[in-house]
């Protein structure tokens, strides 16, 4: 780009900005409420002795035939490569520019500076020929506002265990710790191991159908007529049925054939299924053997005590989701009571320069628009993330490390190890696992965020109206049911 048109004069208030790096003259000119350029002006004392610094260094590296590493002339290797190093010194120091900018001038932006379309602010620059660089770039600035975490009011759900739910946790249970045999014939509650079949229209195998290992449990057969066909058969014997009838829920039937669940539309009706094994739990009954097995280190001395800890982990599974519910009304309230105003122009124009920076480097479609729901959700994520900084800052909310070993050991470390196991050897085998894990960034971004999540759901039942209700299992469900609808 070259040129030298006229410019209009530029507020003198910031000047320049200088540290060891890189020496900038940067001047800033208000667009809006919420958005600004950016004017950087380079002359050629700014860059020549980079530039310079940078062709000595690269002419270290340069081979050339016809002479040695090393000692090809200054000026060949400025000849080919020298416009390439200046743009690339000129970009290193305008980025630096402005990202030290920014910070002494302790200027809260969105997204990134964005160099400014020619029909607003003429960049004055010429690679071919380098003197003086203008540069324009606009920034766009986070607005000020206040969150009042008082008059929010969310209902925070406390599901009940039902006697029946927790009759069938201890049937589960006391099947869980039984003891295993193997029976000749198939009672009404026996699981069989074998292999299922597709069948074609005339009751053959189905040539290239779904033939796999499985196993059945005969009580979860959800047609009466077809479990019978299964009770009182033997190793070797099959039973051709219905799957669709046997097996009403699709994700069930889906994993037991071993296929995705899109394709059990494409499945014959018939299918044959040959008992290779037959297994028989009789359950345990209950008593301090029994309680000891299902909860080590809780200490439960009779059947009401038993029952009570069982109350207590069924309503603690159902608390985790309760609280993703607080955490998800209470956000979305705050956001639609939080008022601010966004540069929504200057967003747009980042956002695509991001999809197709992404795009570019996996040489895809560039695009140049954003769908306008897309963009709403946009919007809609980047004020929530203005406002849990705000948040953070303003109640002092912070994530140490320590918070997320302790997160490691007592969710996902509990399930290997027994919770009230204090010996040294156990110790250390968890400490081996916290620290394998910590060294996986993705999983620690993971255990971050629930971390980060559940400090905010404390903040929110301390600061904001939450009102609880008691509800049982199928009227909790019911709620996330309506909420899945009205996001649909």
């Amino acid at each position: 780009m070259k040129g030298n048109a006229c410019r209009p004069s530029f507020p003198k208030s910031e000047t320049r900005n200088l540290n060891h790096h890189t020496i900038m003259n940067i001047s800033r000119e208000n667009k809006g409420e919420l958005s600004a350029y950016l004017k950087l002006e380079l002359v050629p004392q700014d860059y020549e002795g980079k530039v310079a610094e940078e062709l000595k260094r690269y002419r270290r590296k340069v081979s050339m035939h016809g002479f040695r590493p090393g000692q090809v002339p200054l000026n060949l290797v400025k000849k080919m490569y020298g416009q390439a190093i200046l743009m690339e010194q000129i970009n290193k120091m305008v980025a630096e520019s402005i990202d030290n900018y920014i910070k002494e001038n302790k200027i809260n932006i969105l997204g990134h500076a964005l160099p400014v379309p020619e029909e607003e602010k003429k960049s004055e620059y010429d690679f071919e020929n380098p003197g003086n660089f203008t540069m324009w770039f606009e920034i766009g600035l986070a607005p000020e506002f206040n969150i009042d975490l008082a008059q929010i009011k969310s209902t925070e759900y406390h599901v009940k265990a039902t006697e029946e739910q927790i009759d069938k946790h201890q049937e589960s249970i006391c099947r869980r710790y039984g003891m295993v045999s193997s029976p000749e014939t198939a009672g009404a509650e026996d699981t069989l191991g074998g292999e299922i079949l597709e069948l074609d229209g005339n009751g053959e195998l189905k040539e290239g159908g779904i033939q796999t290992k499985t196993s059945i449990a005969i009580d979860l057969i959800a047609d009466k007529g077809i479990q019978e066909q299964f009770i009182g058969k033997k190793t070797g014997d099959t039973i051709d049925f219905e799957i669709h009838k046997a097996f009403t829920n699709k994700a069930d039937l889906a994993s037991m054939l071993n296929i995705k669940e899109g394709e059990l539309d494409n499945i014959s009706p018939k299918f044959r299924f040959r008992i290779d094994s037959i297994t028989h739990v009789e359950p345990a009954v209950p008593g301090e053997d029994l309680y000891a097995k299902a909860y080590p280190g809780v200490e439960i001395k009779d059947e009401a005590a038993f029952r009570e800890q069982m109350r207590k982990e069924i309503e603690g599974y159902y608390k985790q989701h309760s609280d993703k519910k607080l955490f998800v009304d209470t956000v979305d309230k705050i956001i639609d009571s939080t008022e601010f105003n966004l540069p929504m122009d200057f967003i747009k124009r980042w956002v695509i320069s991001e999809t197709n920076r992404e795009a570019e480097e996996k040489k895809q479609e560039l695009v140049n628009d954003i769908p306008e729901e897309e963009l709403k959700q946009i919007e809609r994520s980047l004020r929530w993330d203005l406002i849990q900084n705000k948040l953070s800052s303003q109640y002092e909310v912070k994530i140490e490390v320590e918070d997320l070993r302790e997160f490691y050991k007592e969710r996902v470390l509990a399930q290997y190890f027994p919770i009230h196991n204090e010996d040294e050897e156990s110790k250390k085998r968890i400490e081996a696992f916290v620290d394998s894990m910590m060294k996986n960034q993705e999983e620690v971004k993971r255990v971050y965020d629930l971390v980060f999540e559940e400090k905010l759901t404390a903040l929110f039942r301390e600061k904001t109206q939450v009102e609880t209700k008691d509800v049982n299992m199928d009227e909790f469900v019911e709620i996330l049911k309506q909420d899945g609808s009205k996001k649909a």
